[in-house]
Parts: structure tokens; C-alpha cells; sequence
């Protein structure tokens, strides 16, 4: 019978599609209103799918769904519309309209081909599945992430870190395969890699995105010499390596994170977001927060549909690390929740990724506030201060290793052809200053690279765009904890919008002020 009632579904979006008078004149807001209708019903059910396949490892209908999606998107009246050089819409919600969709379908034609979806959902399979060993065990990997940077015995680091990392010797060669693939499908479209493509398609241009990696390279630089002189001064290493970056910060982190058992983490949130009027148990968003066989390792925000149902999955650790991500999941649903738009496209499908992952990042960010720390986890003055200090340096480094990464992904799109390894471990030594491992593979386990490519830049936009959010809500309204200013901006500002407004327009009419970096460079101390 379920055969049978999707072969039905598919048998009716094609109907539909040939029915479809065929003119060279189109109505395009027609053919957007065929679109909107049905992409809302797809994305309803990719996103049931997507939480199966993300929670359990397995989705029966997943392959059938994309296949549909795919269907739609091909359509020749879509095509065209989205194609057309005139469009003569009097109305802005009619206009951001196409320019969503536009983004949407032709970004589609490459990331939903049938082997692009076989060849990326193979490798997260292995992702998903995967669980490394670890002193002839197996072990998860918020596990593993925990010992290779606290623990005191720096070979058990090292082994902890090659475990945290070994995944990417089983996905390396299929994800090489992966980019010069979406290559392929670009250079058809007319592009010379799909780096370019897909930047261009939200709203990015190269040239500005490449200027601001520069700019944060130059501007960090010497802070972080200085930082890497301080760990070996710390640790008494001549050479430290990645596995000794955080470790050197151990001993404010272990006092830290003593305030953040894996029992208390919710009810931190649930706390601090009831005192600014967010009351999670009214909200109809659903967790999934233990880790087990066959889920994700990671963490993310399902919306099923917007407002109605979202979900958040994550894996739960001691710690405040675990508590930010926890956080900023909640930002996300959150942001869902309260979205109030009439039209289906405006939901959080289709918002972009920066704005999206900046209001995850607001959130999170008030986990970094003194008072957060003192109230919420009952943590000593003196230890917020300290923690907030090695922060700030722990920052940087973060910002390099974020600089590395987004090199890495516009190299591995530009110069597929090259080592890629090699380049990985070139990108290290110029940002991170330390020594190569060859016969580690740490780019390819990072699941980015193949699940949402060219999509890690968002949350650097993403961290910028909350500095700015909090220094004006501190400015404005003497504060962000413990005050529903903070609901009344986020909510009337920009949740309720979903995509109805591009992200800096969004930025523009809460803080007036276009993006600028002196807030994040202010929190570095840069």
C-alpha cells in the first residue's frame, strides 16, 4: 500500500507538470505559485525524512522524495521563469520571492543530480555509522574530543585526536571525488568551479569574501603568535601540535566545566530563556539529546514545518561547550517558532544561511556573558572572569582554524587536481604554525565539506552578525540576561520575518547598522 500511495504522488507531480500549458511568454508569478505549493509539501517531507535518516541511520523514502524535488525543479516553465531577464513585479514580496526561488532551483541542479545525491549520501552513511576505537574500544565522538583536549597524558591526546579524525581516511577518496563532481555539474552551468557558484548564489561575491579572509588573517596574525608563544611557554613544547592547543588552556577549562554536567545543561537553558520570555515547554519543539548507535554525532535543528514542529537533536556531554551548542540549536528552533509569515516560502527553508546561522550564534552568545555564568550555572566570579580571558584567546585560535578550513574548501574547488591532503596540511602550518601529519586525513571528516558545501563561512558572517546583535542590545537596553527586550528584539526584529527580507536588510532594521567587524574584532581583543 505505501508502494503504491507514492507511486500515485509521483505519478500526479508529473501529471501536473506535462498539463502545464507550455508558452514562451510565461506568467512567471503562476509558475512561482505552482512551485511554492508544491516545494512546501516536498520540504515538509524531505525534512520528516531527514530527521529519520539523522536520528536512526535509516529513511525509506528518502531517495524517493529527493527524486521528486528533482522532478520539480527540472521543470521547463520553472526554468524559464527563473531564466528571465524581465521581470516586472510591482510587488517586493513578489520580488524576493523570485530571487529565492531562483537561488533555490538553479543551485538544485547540481546539488540534487542523481550522483551527486547517491555519492554524498554514501559518505555521510559512513559519517553517521562510523564510531572510531579508541583503546580497543569504541568510542563516540564528543568523547574524543573531550580527552584529546583535556587530558594530561599528551600521547593518549594524540591517540584520542588520530581517533577523532579517522573517519576521514574512510571518506577522503569519495569526497575528492564529490568536489570535482560538483565541478563538473558547474562548469556545465557556465561557472568555472562550484565554489564560485554557489557564492554567487548567496549573494556573496568572491572578491569581498576573499578580501575579508585576508583582512582577518592580517589582523589576527600576531595575536595569534603570540598565543602559540604562551602555549609553549605553558606546556614547555618547542613544537605543540593540535592536539595541544586547547590542552594548554586544561585546567581553567576542567573548573568550567565542572559547572556544566550533562543534567543541568537543559534546565540552564530553559531558565535563562523563560527569564527574556522564551518558554520552552509552551514551544512545540522536541528533543533528541543522548547519543546511541546509528545517530548523528553531531547537533542540529529540524524544522518540519514552521511554526508547528521543529526538532532538535545533539549529543550531550559535561561540559559548556556542549551547553553552547545546545544553545544554539535552541536559537534555531526558536527562530522557526516564531516565525509569522502567510507565505510558505517565507519559512525557514528558505532562509539564507548566515542569517540562519547567526541567530543560532545570538543565542549561544549569551552562554559567553558574565552574568549568564555567575546566575545560570552558579559559577565564582573569579572563574567567569578567568574563563572569559582564555576565551578571548581560545577565539583566536578558533578564527584561525576557521581561516584554514574555508582556504581549504575555495582550494579544494579551485586546484581539485592537487594533493589535497598536501593542501590541507600546507593551510596548517601558514595558519596554525604547526607541524604536518601526513598520514591524517582531518579534512575529510569534516562532514560540512559534504553535506552542505560552501556553508562553514556562515557561521564566521554568523559570529560578526551576534557580536553586533549583542553590543547593540547592551548599548540600547543596559543588557541581554534576564530582560524580555531581548525576546521583543530577536521576535519583532527578525524572527517573525523568516526569508521575507535578504539577511542584511534584516541586520539593518534591528541594529542600524550594516555588518561591520569592530564588534567582533572588539570581542578578540583585535
Amino acid at each position: 500500500m505505501r508502494r503504491f500511495i507514492l507511486l500515485s504522488i509521483a505519478l500526479l507531480f508529473i501529471i501536473t507538470s506535462c498539463n502545464e500549458v507550455k508558452k514562451s511568454d510565461i506568467d512567471i508569478n503562476a509558475v512561482l505559485d505552482n512551485y511554492e505549493v508544491k516545494s512546501e509539501w516536498l520540504n515538509y517531507r524531505l525534512s520528516l525524512e531527514y530527521w529519520d535518516y539523522y536520528t536512526t541511520g535509516k529513511a525509506d523514502s528518502l531517495d524517493f522524495y529527493n527524486g521528486l524535488f528533482r522532478h520539480l525543479i527540472k521543470d521547463d516553465d520553472l526554468l524559464q521563469a527563473v531564466n528571465s531577464r524581465t521581470q516586472n513585479f510591482t510587488d517586493e514580496d513578489d520580488r524576493r520571492r523570485f530571487e529565492l526561488v531562483k537561488s533555490s532551483v538553479l543551485s538544485g541542479q547540481i546539488d540534487l543530480e542523481p550522483d551527486i545525491v547517491q555519492l554524498k549520501d554514501s559518505l555521510s552513511n559512513i559519517d553517521i555509522n562510523y564510531r572510531a576505537m579508541f583503546e580497543g574500544e569504541q568510542a563516540n565522538t564528543n568523547e574524543l574530543y573531550q580527552i584529546y583536549r583535556t587530558d594530561k597524558n599528551r600521547t593518549r591526546r594524540e591517540a584520542a585526536y588520530r581517533a577523532y579524525v579517522s573517519v576521514g581516511e574512510k571518506m577522503q577518496d569519495g569526497l575528492s571525488r564529490l568536489f570535482k563532481l560538483r565541478n563538473q555539474k558547474a562548469k556545465k552551468l557556465g561557472y568555472n568551479n562550484y565554489f564560485g557558484l554557489s557564492l554567487k548564489y548567496q549573494g556573496i561575491e568572491l572578491h569581498e569574501y576573499m578580501d575579508l579572509l585576508k583582512q582577518l588573517d592580517t589582523l589576527s596574525e600576531n595575536a595569534y603568535d603570540a598565543i602559540l608563544a604562551s602555549i609553549k611557554d605553558k606546556t614547555g613544547l618547542l613544537d605543540p601540535n593540535i592536539w595541544d592547543l586547547a590542552f594548554a588552556y586544561n585546567d581553567i577549562y576542567k573548573k568550567v566545566d565542572a559547572y556544566f554536567p550533562v543534567d543541568s545543561q537543559m534546565r540552564y537553558v530553559d531558565n535563562s530563556l523563560e527569564a527574556i520570555g522564551y518558554d520552552l515547554e509552551d514551544l512545540p519543539i522536541y528533543f533528541d539529546l543522548e547519543s546511541r548507535d546509528g545517530k548523528s554525532q553531531f547537533a542540529y535543528a529540524f524544522t518540519i514545518k514552521a511554526p508547528y514542529d521543529m526538532r532538535i537533536l545533539a549529543n550531550l556531554t559535561d561540559g559548556i561547550l556542549s551547553t553552547k551548542t545546545l544553545m544554539h540549536e535552541v536559537g534555531h528552533a526558536l527562530h522557526s517558532a516564531y516565525i509569522r509569515q502567510d507565505r510558505s516560502i517565507f519559512s525557514s527553508t528558505m532562509i539564507e544561511g548566515i542569517w540562519a546561522e547567526a541567530m543560532g550564534q545570538t543565542m549561544a552568545a549569551l552562554v559567553n556573558e558574565k552574568e549568564w555564568l555567575t546566575k545560570y550555572a552558579h559559577m565564582p566570579t573569579k572563574l567567569a572572569d578567568d574563563y572569559l580571558k582564555a576565551k578571548r584567546e581560545l577565539d583566536i585560535i578558533y578564527l584561525r582554524t576557521t581561516l584554514l578550513r574555508l582556504h581549504f574548501e575555495f582550494e579544494a574547488y579551485n586546484n581539485p587536481n592537487r594533493d589535497l591532503n598536501q593542501v590541507f596540511w600546507e593551510l596548517s602550518s601558514k595558519y596554525l604554525k604547526i607541524s604536518q601529519h601526513e598520514d591524517l586525513y582531518p579534512w575529510a571528516s569534516i562532514i560540512h565539506y559534504t553535506t552542505h558545501p560552501v556553508y562553514l563561512h556562515n557561521y564566521l558572517y554568523a559570529d560578526m552578525i551576534a557580536a553586533q546583535n549583542i553590543y547593540f542590545l547592551k548599548d540600547m537596553y543596559n543588557g541581554v540576561i534576564d530582560r524580555e527586550t531581548t525576546k521583543s528584539f530577536l521576535s519583532q526584529n527578525y524572527f517573525r520575518f523568516g526569508a521575507k527580507y535578504d539577511w542584511r536588510e534584516l541586520l539593518k532594521r534591528g541594529t542600524d547598522s550594516e555588518l561591520d567587524t569592530k564588534y567582533y574584532l572588539t570581542d578578540l581583543g583585535l
